[in-house]
């Protein structure tokens, strides 16, 4: 019977990717089981220069424990953005660029069928493909390319097939910005989460990354869409810099006030809403001041989640055209961000000490403890025997920087 080891870096999207290339197939993510693999999956990601350093001292580690290239099949958006790197590595393994999916299906194909009658409690739909920006900073609009959107129909279909037929508890939408959901097919992301929230079962979706540009065009609806039972009260808005120079010189296409508004808006009709983001620092042409400005927002907004970059030159980036901050200084804004956003979210999570909620529990963490998570999205350790996609009333009794424990009432 035939083995696959599969190591994913970046996104949730690539994450889907994955599971979209060996579901139903025997595999494996421990490196100690590496040898005995038949073929060995690398998803590569392009977004950060930290991570494709990583995957570049993944294949290094892959030489050094003579591993044969002839099995290894490296794709994903690196591929399409710096093959020559990979290959540098891994001259003879097989590459495949983010198209080429129906290429890596006929290997799979040839490949044993071990399938799994476990069910899984969470699983992801991928809403779309590329996206409409043209950010200075990114990479990935060569890998993915234009805005692709998934007809209503389809994605409908795949929801009510995971909830009826795989017993889904949590449903993720991905895509590389869930905002322009359906502007090449006059659709939005309204259209769609409507017709989500009538299919019949007990789950809850997690809506992923939307930009602030697309969210001000659907905003007002989708706000009381947000309130729908089925849908955690948690956005994803990505600001990447606090300052109005630096997104114009990223070709943002909003303010840092929009992102205000959009914020005021959701928590005044959804008061616990928790904040997601991502912020950039060491833009090329970001100053002490520029720098601030994302200080400021930080500690005005007290975002629950940061998805915190250090921005890195990328190939044919239209950033290359400025001059590169020295490391140093990125190293230091970073730890300076970290450390302000580490402070105050303690703090933030001891306040729901003693509160009472209900979770569903999506996964068994680190020491085999459950995890579950609130309405909000908010991260709960019970040290209880439960199931996976149970849902318990607990009583909040702890907190730590990133999660809170609780006990079941």
């Amino acid at each position: 019977m035939s083995k696959l080891f599969v190591k994913t870096y970046g996104c949730t999207l690539n994450k889907k990717d994955t599971e979209n290339v060996v579901k139903e197939h025997n595999f494996t993510e421990e490196f100690s089981e590496i040898k005995k693999a038949d073929y060995i999956f690398i998803n590569t990601c392009g977004v950060k220069e930290q991570t494709q350093t990583k995957i570049l001292n993944f294949l290094k580690k892959l030489n050094e424990n003579k591993i044969p290239q002839e099995k290894i099949i490296i794709f994903g958006c690196l591929v399409n953005i710096d093959k020559e790197a990979l290959v540098s590595e891994m001259p003879n393994a097989k590459y495949f660029k983010v198209s080429e999916k129906e290429k890596i299906e006929s290997i799979i194909n040839n490949i044993e069928n071990n399938k799994s009658s476990n069910k899984k409690n969470t699983q992801t739909i991928i809403l779309s493909n590329g996206c409409l920006g043209n950010c200075y900073y990114c990479a990935v609009k060569f890998a993915r390319g234009k805005l692709e959107s998934k007809p209503i129909e389809k994605i409908i279909k795949e929801i009510e097939y995971s909830v009826n037929e795989e017993k889904s508890k949590e449903i993720l939408l991905t895509s590389q910005d869930n905002g322009c959901y359906g502007f090449d097919i006059n659709e939005n992301l309204n259209t769609l989460l409507k017709k989500i929230i009538e299919i019949k079962g007990d789950f809850k979706i997690r809506i992923g990354m939307a930009n602030p540009q697309h969210l001000k065009i659907i905003i007002n609806e989708l706000i009381e869409i947000y309130k729908n039972e089925k849908i955690y009260k948690f956005l994803h808005i990505p600001i990447q810099s606090g300052s109005n120079k630096i997104l114009k010189e990223m070709n943002r296409y909003y303010t840092i006030e929009d992102v205000y508004d959009i914020i005021e808006k959701f928590k005044k009709e959804i008061p616990d809403i928790s904040i997601g983001t991502d912020i950039i620092v060491g833009y090329p042409t970001e100053t002490e001041n520029d720098f601030q400005e994302t200080i400021d927002f930080i500690k005005k907004i007290k975002p629950n989640f940061i998805n915190l970059s250090r921005f890195g030159m990328r190939k044919n980036i239209e950033a290359k055209k400025y001059k590169d901050l020295i490391s140093r200084t990125k190293k230091e804004r970073s730890r300076k961000v970290t450390k302000i956003f580490e402070d105050y979210l303690l703090d933030k999570n001891k306040e729901e000490i003693g509160k009472e909620k209900e979770i569903i529990i999506t996964e068994i963490g680190k020491n085999n403890k459950y995890i579950g998570k609130t309405n909000n999205y908010l991260s709960v350790v019970i040290d209880e025997n439960v199931k996976i996609g149970q849902k318990v009333k607990v009583k909040i009794i702890d907190a730590d920087k990133y999660n809170l424990k609780g006990t079941i009432l």
